[in-house]
């Protein structure tokens, strides 16, 4: 029913055509010449154009000129019941005109092609399409929606094309950013790691015509090069943890101690050989170095670093313990994070070796954490404890 005055009744229906069309029934009381209700006289009209109540059309203008972009609605017919340009002129222009009037051919087969599908299979289209703007062909996100009237019937199309140019410029910025810092760290990386490897190689000749104290500050000079070495390998290591897919494997853990306590020769390192099979790959060495550099960073040169490693049914608990300077309670659920702060040095940063340490032994399925050497005496030393899967 319509609002009406007096006794007048008004009544009003919307129903669809089978063409897809709406139609406006407008029904009346018909009185004969004594004033009795006689029949009904009805109207009928093309119910095309004409606008559900929704956000006043004010709104939607200043929505539209905010937008970097075209906001537009296709009927079944193809053609622009509403068309909103930022930048340009009104709807005015477009309205009643069919997107091979607007765009070149190629763009506007697209555009009607994706309206005719959001109409006739309910479909949603999103695609980055190069669409002319100002007479520039630039990328714009296209999506593409079906209408429904109050019936729930799909009646148009209507759509939002977003001006993302700015957007691939910035990703196209990013990774051309990306692949430069990449290229000279490589080229960087590989020359101090190179030159570093001739100074460690050049020192342990030294050193073996050496002998008492002066052998031993070679020793220290040496083992000084092979963790700034270390310190190379972390940064190539971890822009390539995202790329490297872990594919575990039965690992000899004791192997991969020994070479590294071997690495570490003049370094008071005490650790008792027997075999332990374990899950993971051939980056496990890095953890073992990892631990034993850790323990050198901040235990320095005459420090005794202990290592350890206990089985159970399930798994292998590997621990590298040294006698320096100990981890404070409140910084041991943080030095495994990236660049982690606290007190235990002067410069306060414990660089990037715990980090790596955490993701591979995650990747491995394992965990690690930190404890005291002596419990309950964090002042007495520092003791990382790892777990991985026993093989």
């Amino acid at each position: 029913m319509l609002p009406h005055e007096g006794e007048e009744l008004l009544a009003e229906s919307r129903f669809p055509l089978a063409s897809g069309r709406e139609v406006i029934c407008m029904a009346a009381p018909l009185y004969d010449d004594a004033g009795r209700l006689s029949g009904v006289l009805e109207t009928l009209r093309d119910a095309a154009g004409e606008r559900e109540a929704g956000v006043p059309e004010e709104q939607v203008q200043i929505l539209a000129a905010s937008l970097p972009g075209i906001i537009f609605t296709l009927d079944r017919d193809g053609i622009f019941t509403r068309f909103f340009r930022t930048g340009a002129a009104g709807e005015q222009e477009v309205v009643g005109r069919r997107p091979h009037d607007l765009f070149p051919a190629d763009e506007a087969d697209f555009l009607a092609g994706a309206a005719r599908r959001a109409i006739t299979e309910g479909e949603v289209i999103s695609e980055t399409r190069m669409l002319t703007w100002d007479g520039d062909r630039r990328p714009f996100q296209v999506m593409i929606h079906p209408l429904h009237d109050a019936a729930g019937q799909i009646t148009a199309a209507t759509g939002v094309c977003r001006d993302v140019s700015a957007d691939v410029t910035r990703e196209r910025t990013l990774q051309e950013t990306g692949r430069k810092a990449g290229l000279y760290l490589d080229l960087l990386g590989t020359d101090i790691y190179n030159t570093s490897m001739v100074a460690a190689t050049v020192i342990e000749m030294l050193r073996e015509r050496l002998s008492g104290e002066e052998a031993e500050l070679a020793q220290r000079a040496k083992n000084t090069v092979e963790q700034g070495i270390t310190v190379i390998k972390n940064v190539e290591l971890l822009n390539a943890l995202d790329e490297h897919r872990i594919r575990l494997e039965p690992v000899d853990l004791d192997e991969i101690i020994a070479s590294q306590v071997r690495r570490y020769a003049g370094i008071d390192i005490r650790y008792e050989r027997e075999s332990h099979m374990v899950w993971a790959g051939p980056l496990l060495e890095d953890v073992v170095s990892n631990l034993i550099s850790n323990s050198l960073k901040f235990g320095g040169m005459k420090v005794r670093i202990e290592i350890t490693v206990t089985e159970t049914e399930d798994t292998v608990t590997l621990t590298v313990a040294d006698n320096g300077i100990g981890i404070p309670d409140h910084l041991k659920p943080n030095i495994f994070d990236r660049f982690a702060r606290g007190t235990r040095t002067a410069s306060g940063s414990r660089g990037l070796g715990l980090h790596i340490v955490k993701t591979l032994v995650a990747r491995y399925g394992g965990r690690v954490w930190a404890a005291d050497r002596v419990p309950g005496r964090p002042g007495e030393g520092a003791a990382i404890k790892v777990i991985l899967q026993r093989c």
